[in-house]
Parts: C-alpha cells; sequence; structure tokens
C-alpha cells in the first residue's frame, strides 16, 4: 500500500509538471551541456525530427543537394549521409523540412530556387523508413517570368508542415508572391485526402497570416497538445525593433475559417515575455512532452556583450526560450553554443528536437568558426525545480548518503567543466552538494578575487520575492577549491561581505583527479532563517578557471535563465519530506528485466516524479515498484 501510495503521488507531481503555467519559480529550465557540441558536417539549414522506430532523422542542403542523415537509437553518431533529391541543372534546393505521417510515409519538403529568379515549393516522399525517395510534388511554384517582370519580388520560402489528428496536412511558407511593397505574408496549402497512390491532393492556397507594411516570415507550424489548437511561430518586424519571434494561433474547431490574422488580431502575438532580450529571426517551435512549448531564434541580443557587430546576421547566436502549454510568455532564455562569445561567430537556422523525456538537441549552422563551419549540434538538459529532502535532526555532513538526493540540476554551458547538486534539510540545517567534474582544476592569479579560483556559489532569498531587483537581506556563499570562502548579505548598499565563521557556516571540500565535491551546512536561525511555506528562491554558480593555449579564460556561470539582479528569475527550492527508505536489491538480485524494461522504453520516475533517463544510475519507480539500478 505504501508503495501504490508512493506512485500515486509521483504521478500527481508529473501530472502538475505537464498542466502548470510555465515561469521563472515553477517553471523548467535547460541546462545546455558544452561536453556534447558535435560537428556534424557541412551544410545548411538543419532539421532534427525522433521518428517512432526512435531514431533520429537530420535533415539539410548540402551544396544545393537535399540530404538526410540517420542516427540509431543506441548510436553514438549519425550514419553517412544520402541524398534525398538533386535538383535539375540551373537550380539549387534549400529549406529541408521532414514531416512522419500518420501511415508511416516520410514526407520531405524544401525551396526550390531556379538561376535566382524562379521558385517552387517540393514535397517529395518514401514509404520505407528512409532508405528511397519518390513521388517528387510540386505543390507551389512562381514561374521565371513572373518573377522577372516584378523586379524579384515574388519569393517564395521555407515550407514547414504538420499533420492535424484527423489526418490533414498543412504546409506553410513565406511568400512575397504578388504582395505589394516588397511586403511579405504567410500562406497555407492544405491536403484533406489522397490519390490513388496514397499521395496527399493539395488544394489552393491561403493566406494566414499578414502585416500590411511588414514582412511576416519563415513559419514554423505546432499542434498543440490536449487540443488547445495550432499554432505556428513566425519571425515578426510588425511591432518595432526589427524581427523577433511572433506565434499565430487558430483552435482545432475554426482551422483557419476565421480569416488571415492581420497585425491587430488578437490571434496573434509577440512570443517573449516583456522584460526579456526579444529580438531575433528564423524562430522554430516545438512542444516538450509534459506540455512546455519551446522556441529558438537567432539574434544580436546582448552583441555588445562580445564585441559583435549588430548588422551582421552570420553574427548572431541562438536564443532558446521556454514558455507555456499555450505558447506564451517565453522566458528563461539560455545560449546553447558558448564558443559564440568570440565576435567573428554566429550560429544561425537554428531548430529544436526533444530527444528524450530528459534531453533537447538544438542544430545550428555556425559560421566564423576557425576550421568547422556547418551543421553543430548541442544537447540540453530539462530541469525541474529542486525539491530539498528532509532527513532526521542532528544529521551531519558526513552522515548523508547523496545517492538518492542529486537533482536534475546541471550547469556547464560556457566551460568544460560541469556541475550537479544535491540538498536535503534537517530542523538543524540545510544541506548542499555541488559535484564539479573539471579537467583542469586551477587556482586563480596571486591576489586575485577568489571567485578566479575554481568553486560554486549559491544565492538564496528565504522571503521567495519576485521583484526586478535583489530582495533586502538575500545571501550568498562562496567556497573555492582552495578553501577560500565569502558569505555576503544583500543590503541597501549591495552585498556586503560578512565573517563566515560569524554565521557558523561548515563546508567539507573532496578534491580528487578531474572532479571536486563541495559540500555545505547553513544552519537555520544562525545564518538563515527557515523560509515560510517550505519554499525559498535561489540558484547557483559555478566558477571555471580555465588554461588554453597559454590564454587564461574565466567562466562564472549561472543556472541557466537567471539573470542575477531580478529576483523574480530565480528558482524555487522547496523543503521536501523525507524520501522514503529505499532497500537496494539483494547482492545476487538480477536487475537485467528492469534494465530492459527501461532500455525498450518503459516509462520510469525517480523520487521526485521526474522522468528519467535510461542509463541514469539511482532509485526509480517502475511498475509501483521501487528498484535501485546501479
Amino acid at each position: 500500500m505504501k508503495i501504490q501510495n508512493t506512485l500515486l503521488t509521483l504521478l500527481m507531481l508529473i501530472t502538475t509538471f505537464s498542466t502548470r503555467a510555465q515561469d521563472y519559480r515553477t517553471g523548467i529550465r535547460i541546462g545546455w551541456d558544452f561536453r556534447t557540441q558535435k560537428y556534424i558536417n557541412n551544410g545548411s539549414y538543419g532539421r532534427l525530427k525522433m521518428l517512432s522506430d526512435g531514431r533520429q532523422a537530420l535533415v539539410f542542403d548540402q551544396g544545393g543537394v537535399c540530404k538526410i542523415r540517420f542516427k540509431l537509437p543506441t548510436a553514438t553518431g549519425f550514419q553517412t549521409a544520402t541524398t534525398v533529391a538533386s535538383p535539375p541543372a540551373g537550380s539549387s534546393y534549400t529549406n529541408a523540412e521532414l514531416l512522419e505521417l500518420q501511415d508511416g510515409k516520410l514526407m520531405y519538403a524544401c525551396n526550390e530556387r531556379i538561376n535566382g529568379y524562379g521558385m517552387k515549393i517540393k514535397v517529395i516522399y518514401s514509404q520505407d523508413g528512409g532508405l528511397s525517395w519518390n513521388n517528387e510534388q510540386v505543390i507551389y511554384e512562381v514561374r521565371e517570368s513572373e518573377y522577372v517582370e516584378n523586379e524579384d519580388l515574388f519569393g517564395i520560402w521555407e515550407p514547414a508542415m504538420i499533420q492535424l489528428p484527423n489526418g490533414d496536412i498543412q504546409l506553410f511558407f513565406a511568400s512575397e508572391y504578388r504582395v505589394p511593397n516588397h511586403d511579405q505574408k504567410i500562406v497555407m496549402l492544405r491536403s484533406t485526402c489522397n490519390d490513388d497512390k496514397g499521395l496527399p491532393i493539395w488544394t489552393d492556397t491561403i493566406d494566414v497570416c499578414y502585416t500590411v507594411g511588414y514582412r511576416d516570415g519563415m513559419p514554423v507550424p505546432l499542434v498543440l497538445q490536449n487540443d488547445k489548437g495550432i499554432v505556428f511561430a513566425i519571425e515578426d518586424d510588425g511591432y518595432g525593433g526589427g524581427f523577433q519571434p511572433g506565434i499565430i494561433y487558430t483552435s482545432l474547431e475554426d482551422n483557419w475559417k476565421s480569416g488571415i490574422r492581420y497585425g491587430d488580431s488578437d490571434k496573434r502575438w509577440v512570443a517573449v515575455a516583456s522584460g526579456e532580450p526579444r529580438g531575433g529571426g528564423a524562430p522554430y517551435i516545438i512542444q516538450l512532452k509534459t506540455g512546455e512549448t519551446v522556441v529558438s531564434t537567432q539574434t544580436n541580443s546582448l552583441a555588445d556583450t562580445r564585441g559583435a557587430p549588430w548588422d551582421d546576421m552570420y553574427k548572431n547566436r541562438p536564443f532558446v526560450y521556454i514558455g507555456d502549454e499555450s505558447a506564451r510568455n517565453f522566458g528563461c532564455y539560455s545560449i546553447p553554443f558558448p564558443f559564440m562569445e568570440e565576435p567573428d561567430q554566429g550560429g544561425v537556422w537554428n531548430s529544436l528536437c526533444q530527444v528524450d523525456d530528459s534531453t533537447i538537441v538544438c542544430v545550428s549552422e555556425i559560421h566564423g568558426h576557425p576550421t568547422r563551419n556547418g551543421l553543430w549540434t548541442v544537447e540540453g538538459h530539462i530541469m525541474h525545480p529542486m525539491t530539498s529532502h528532509q532527513l532526521p535532526v542532528g544529521t551531519s555532513m558526513e552522515d548523508i548518503d547523496w545517492a538518492p538526493l542529486m537533482s536534475d540540476i546541471f550547469i556547464g554551458s560556457q566551460s568544460q567543466a560541469n556541475m550537479n547538486v544535491g540538498s536535503c534539510w534537517s530542523d538543524d540545517s540545510l544541506f548542499l552538494r555541488c559535484v564539479v567534474n573539471d579537467k583542469m582544476i586551477r587556482s586563480g592569479a596571486e591576489r586575485a578575487p577568489l571567485w578566479d579560483t575554481d568553486g560554486i556559489e549559491f544565492y538564496c532569498d528565504m522571503g521567495n520575492y519576485k521583484t526586478d531587483n535583489i530582495a533586502m537581506g538575500a545571501m550568498k556563499f562562496l567556497v573555492n577549491v582552495d578553501g577560500g570562502t565569502l558569505t555576503s548579505r544583500w543590503s541597501s548598499s549591495g552585498w556586503t561581505d560578512m565573517p563566515a565563521s560569524n554565521y557558523h557556516m561548515r563546508h567539507v571540500i573532496l578534491r580528487e583527479d578531474k572532479q571536486y565535491i563541495i559540500s555545505l551546512a547553513l544552519p537555520w536561525n544562525r545564518i538563515l532563517r527557515k523560509p515560510a511555506a517550505q519554499k525559498f528562491a535561489g540558484y547557483f554558480k559555478l566558477h571555471n578557471n580555465d588554461l588554453y593555449k597559454n590564454k587564461e579564460f574565466i567562466y562564472h556561470e549561472v543556472l541557466s535563465g537567471i539573470s542575477e539582479g531580478r529576483s523574480r528569475t530565480w528558482w524555487q527550492i522547496s523543503l521536501g519530506d523525507a524520501p522514503d527508505a529505499v532497500q537496494a536489491p539483494e547482492d545476487d538480485a538480477d536487475t537485467s528485466e528492469y534494465r530492459w524494461r527501461l532500455d525498450s522504453g518503459g516509462i520510469h520516475y525517480n523520487l521526485q516524479g521526474i522522468a528519467t533517463h535510461s542509463l541514469c544510475r539511482g532509485i526509480h519507480i517502475i511498475n509501483g515498484r521501487k528498484v535501485t539500478i546501479r
């Protein structure tokens, strides 16, 4: 009965994750993992899709030819690229996109550009999982004569498509065709039935989105979960200040019957919430299994911090934002590729794909790299707010078994060092454990600040305030690998450093080869006050000092989505109940059957109710039974 109650609680937590609104306090974050950055191949406009058989499919164009690469579920890399379609003489293909249809066919769309003038939207199909491609269809075109006569202003661009639950297919593209004054609109083609070969029959075009005097562009459609409707993201310059992501909406019942979404329509809105860096074109949108929507864009926001030119698109870099299940209020921005701190590097035509319950992938076309320009991928950890579990009174740091208490928090997008965090508490203290993997553990220069030496920092506001500044009384605690410590409190004059000994902070440092672990004990009522409602706001920071080609690089990386000076962006940490006691299997117990279930795609959760990776060690709930996977 106890296990059943535990499972019921976990399922309630999971349901909460899938239905709550995305916000800074209780929403998810994405922690990009520097170690997973991979150069794939030269090419352009990459889009990654998960197929129903577990394969990943990457589509792109390379030298004007449509290509595809597959990655098997157990593989670490992609298979050799194969050609989907080669253009006729005098043409080139670009803007590749892929959709797996409900009947199992793969549908590949692209944009044909003819001698720089005429243009076509084409689709081609595979009925054998991508081994062969045939039945090419031209579903829309602007003939060369029309294009030339109208001063090259009849472009059609960037096809992308969805399939509705009822089987209808909708393909969207940006169009200048017969749009006055070099404006641009979004057009849709629809297929509601197939021909005798099983191929879609396409209807006439439907205008779905247009702001007079502006250029709506680069649509990416999405069918929202739980019958919440259809949206597509566009680059929208109709709100002033250049392009930024916009969202266009229709309900499933309306299905675009109510007409064009003009600039003043209540069925379109700015994607990124007020107060966030908003600029950016070429948006891409997906929805996670737990309901949150995620948008990427290419932007020169914050370009001044790295010296990048504002007017060079290829010096933009990807920003990723998290929104709610209705594709609104995007925030918690993160930057997947940190090597674009260099002014001459940039990433454009980005896309996103969720590949498992805990991992999202960003694909970017990198420019300005010294040796490898083209398509890169990087993985991001999907992180949930931390729950700190209660332990018995009198527990010391030396007594804690941290294995079941480590959270999914990950910091490590900016350098080769990365950190995972665990937490627990008793009536005496709040305990934290920071495990840092670091190939090069280094100290700062002589007389350098403490934060120039490898180490960690913890910030907290027990009042849980949500303001555009730091709350009075907020605290921060720094410990570095050399044993340097710093305790500070926020006051009207800013951060005021205090003697740590006056507040009885305890720390333990374990330093090993390529790893160090810093544990903290912060006593209640001596250094912290226990928060009301068992919740407070906080975040973590990783300080990393690296040496590369005899040049020192120092990174101060905060938890993803945090704007340090705005307490409203800090994350919620909850003081939870004690986890149930769990015994490992007997020494001779065979856990292979559970591993088989995990590796076969069975859903499993940790004690915080978070779906975990199939290879993750620790305690899991599988079919209502607690199992330790080693």
